[in-house]
């Protein structure tokens, strides 16, 4: 192992806390970032601790083969992504953070030449340049990846809750539910329907579900054969199902679209079909 790479190795190792105050020095007021110079003093400090892990990690990758220096450097992008993303960080606050930590960190590796009495060579230089900035650049590509990975779960997690939300079966009775379905159908939330409401009627073990289309203002081929299926599917575990309020330029749309609902039972009026209904009951 290069004698001079390990002695600047373990300058790091020693001077880790110095360079995350050199850092820390370049932050200024950022409304909730956890970067702001006037984080709540718990944050800071959180912040500070992983960032002089972080002084660490990359002095690593020095002594590291490039999978090894992936894995440590994934697994502190990883914990510390996580970390952001429950705060208001952004991610263009964090890549400007890491441009800064960037400069300190060459910042430190010219004190070190400056003061040790190894005979630094340009060689050696540039090989510490090529390890360090590719590790650096791998910390941004990960730390983007996982925190966006983790963005995108949570909005993939509010979107099903949304819909889900949007979609509820109200009983009316025992065995007779009401869907009242409101605002734009696409195609993602006519499947996300359909699956919910087979669900939701098995699970309240509805007998007839009244499908309340009066809040749809407008519906294309796609969506009526989804919605069709859902009249079908419910009619194999012995749902029968009513369609209240189709709108008329809903009607006509359906007609233009070639889509038959001659067999799908439809009504105007939530009184008359719960009438109807008690009656056959």
């Amino acid at each position: 192992m290069n004698e001079k790479t390990l002695a600047l190795y373990n300058y790091f190792i020693e001077n880790a806390t110095d360079v995350t105050k050199d850092w820390a020095a370049y932050q200024e007021i950022k409304s909730g970032s956890d970067y702001s110079s006037d984080a709540p003093p718990k944050v800071a400090k959180k912040v500070a601790t992983q960032n002089t892990g972080y002084v660490k990690v990359v002095a690593q990758s020095l002594l590291q083969t490039d999978s090894e220096m992936r894995e440590s450097i994934l697994a502190w992008t990883t914990q510390t992504a996580s970390d952001r993303v429950k705060s208001s960080t952004t991610l263009s606050e964090v890549a400007k953070n890491l441009g800064i930590f960037r400069k300190v960190y060459w910042q430190h590796i010219k004190k070190f030449i400056r003061e040790t009495e190894l005979d630094v060579t340009v060689e050696d230089v540039l090989s510490w340049e090529e390890t360090i900035n590719y590790t650096l650049d791998y910390v941004l590509e990960s730390f983007t990846s996982v925190f966006l990975e983790i963005l995108l779960d949570r909005l993939k997690s509010q979107s099903n809750l949304i819909m889900e939300l949007s979609s509820p079966i109200i009983p009316l009775s025992e065995s007779i539910g009401l869907l009242p379905l409101i605002g734009d159908i696409d195609t993602a939330r006519a499947k996300w329907i359909l699956e919910s409401t087979l669900e939701q009627s098995v699970n309240l073990k509805i007998h007839h579900l009244i499908m309340d289309l009066s809040g749809v203002a407008a519906i294309d081929m796609m969506v009526a054969h989804k919605l069709l299926q859902v009249i079908q599917s419910l009619k194999l575990v012995g749902v029968k199902t009513t369609l209240l309020g189709i709108r008329p330029e809903v009607a006509q749309s359906a007609i233009n679209l070639g889509i038959d609902l001659k067999d799908v039972k439809a009504e105007n009026s939530l009184k008359k079909i719960l009438k109807n209904l008690q009656f056959q009951a």
